[in-house]
Parts: structure tokens; sequence; C-alpha cells
């Protein structure tokens, strides 16, 4: 009984042996180099753009090592970009230790409901090229996002903002906290699906903040002119009041360079200097109000003591 199991177990193992030697001479020429063969796991693929996963394997005389494949769609004068596509493993294995794999991912995002046929084709040497016969058929339907989306977020000055997740699907808000100069700010959100699909949409900012007077806000007197000049951001933009005692006219220049920025001046005549009374800048919006004190700055008199400390220098 034991000696008619050996037999079996040789003849099993003769018959694996002969049926792999024979399977191997197919793959051979006349000259007995290897052939070129090419085989697919399916030659009619349906498929959503962005998840075509195309199984083959091929083998080549071995002249043409190394060899470099092309993939083209439709025929050999229309060649796939290398970007269009990704070399992948453990998709097809070959029943022949003499084949290599030659199955790909297709980075195809076109929307639009089509047929496209594939073919393969082996570059080597000086001008050498073999095109395979074998076609493979993709039948495209609805759009297919494989993996999640990368999101970018662009325009924004803050360093910390903290992206949210949420239960939508290929969804994402963004928290953080803007400054005033961000008002009318673009801030863009850029998605990319793959290596060849992206898209983006915008918002315009608004950012709504109380009235501030910047420091650059003073009064300045030349001789006998009195120049005041109060600068404030704010959101609405503020509107700008001075308070004068002695209820004195003047007519106030009020200008904007932006968004946010309001610039009010006046200029007046005084006939003594030690009157001047503090000057005091009102700045409103309907978030709130600023008040200042603005600085005097004496232009004669810095002018004089200049002119003194040089002279005191000739002495």
């Amino acid at each position: 009984m034991k000696l008619l199991e050996v037999h079996s177990w040789l003849w099993l193992v003769l018959f694996t042996v002969l049926h792999m030697i024979q399977s191997t001479n197919e793959c051979l020429s006349e000259d007995g180099d290897y052939d070129f063969n090419l085989s697919f796991g399916n030659n009619f693929i349906t498929a959503k753009p962005g998840c075509v996963k195309i199984p083959c394997a091929y083998s080549a005389p071995m002249r043409t090592h190394p060899g470099r494949l092309v993939w083209f769609r439709g025929s050999p004068e229309f060649p796939l970009d290398p970007q269009e596509l990704k070399r992948v493993h453990n998709l097809f294995r070959p029943m022949l230790s003499t084949s290599d794999e030659c199955s790909i991912i297709l980075w195809d995002f076109n929307p639009h409901e089509r047929i496209e046929v594939y073919g393969l084709m082996l570059e080597w040497g000086t001008n050498e090229t073999h095109i395979f016969e074998e076609r493979v058929t993709v039948a495209y339907s609805d759009l297919c996002f494989d993996g999640e989306p990368k999101v970018t977020w662009k325009g924004l000055k803050s360093k910390n903002p903290r992206k949210i997740k949420t239960r939508r699907p290929y969804s994402e808000r963004l928290m953080y906290t803007p400054v005033p100069e961000e008002h009318q700010a673009e801030v863009m959100c850029e998605v990319e699906f793959g290596k060849n699909l992206t898209t983006n949409a915008s918002a315009t900012l608004t950012v709504y903040s109380h009235p501030q007077i910047l420091n650059i806000s003073a009064c300045s007197l030349n001789l006998d002119q009195l120049t005041c000049v109060c600068v404030s951001q704010g959101v609405p933009l503020p509107d700008i009041h001075w308070s004068l005692q002695n209820s004195i006219d003047f007519n106030a220049i009020v200008t904007s360079d932006n968004h946010i920025t309001v610039r009010s001046s006046f200029t007046m005549t005084v006939e003594d200097a030690s009157s001047i009374s503090p000057t005091l800048c009102v700045s409103k919006n309907p978030l709130g109000q600023a008040n200042m004190t603005l600085p005097l700055i004496n232009k004669v008199t810095d002018a004089q003591e200049d002119g003194e400390y040089k002279n005191n220098l000739k002495k």
C-alpha cells in the first residue's frame, strides 16, 4: 500500500514538471529565446474614473532587457503621460515564472461616461519597439474618489488655524481668529483628488472690529499753523470726530486708503501757541468708540534747538 502511494506521488511530481516545461516551451520562439506575450486579467473592465485597475503580465525576448513599457490610449501615437498612471504589484499573478507583472492604476478623473481602449508597447535599444496586439477596454461610469482628498487652505494670515472634521463626506471646517487687516481678503479652499484632479472655492472675509486709533496720530505746530492728524482702523469704517475747546471752527479732511483705515486731518491758524488746548480725537463705529488726546510736536522749537546745538558745536 505504501509503495503504491509513493509511485502515485512520483507520477504527480513528474507530470507537474513536464507540464511546466511544456508551458515554458510555448513561450519560446524557434531560436530558443522567449517570445512576446501579453495577457490581461480581464480584457473588458467596468470602473469609475480614478479607480481603474488594469492587471496584466508580459514576457519578451532577452534582447529587449532592459526595456521600457509604454501604455497608450487608442493607438501607439497617443502614449500616456507617466503621471497618468501608477505601476502596482500583486494585481495579477503571472502563470509562468518567465513573465513579469505590468499592472497599473490609471489616474484618469475625466467625469464623462465613455469607453476607452488601452494597449502596451515595449521600447528598447535604439528606436526598437514592439507593439503588443492585445488590448484592454475600459468602460467609465460615474466619478470615483479613491481615498481621502487633500485639503489646503490659502490666504490666511493666522498661524494656528484649527481644522474641524465633519460627519459629511469630503467636508472640512476651519476655525481661527482673523486680524483686522484680513478684512476683504480672499480665502481659498483647494482640494486635490489623486494626482491630476484639483478643484477650489474662494470666499471674501468680512472681519468686524472695534475702532483703534493708531500711534502715528499727532498734532504739529509750525510757526502759527497747527495741523492735527488722526488715523483710525475698524470695520465698519469708523467716523472720526474732533473735540476742541472754545468751539473753534475748522474744516477736517477725511480720506481712506483701504477698507479698514480712515484718516482725518485739519489745519488752523493760532495766534498764541501757549493757548493751544489738548486736542481729542474720537473714533466711532457700531461696535464701539476709541479716544486719544493727541501729542503736540512744536516744529519751530525743535528747529531752534537743533540750530542752537549746531552753533555750539562751531564754537
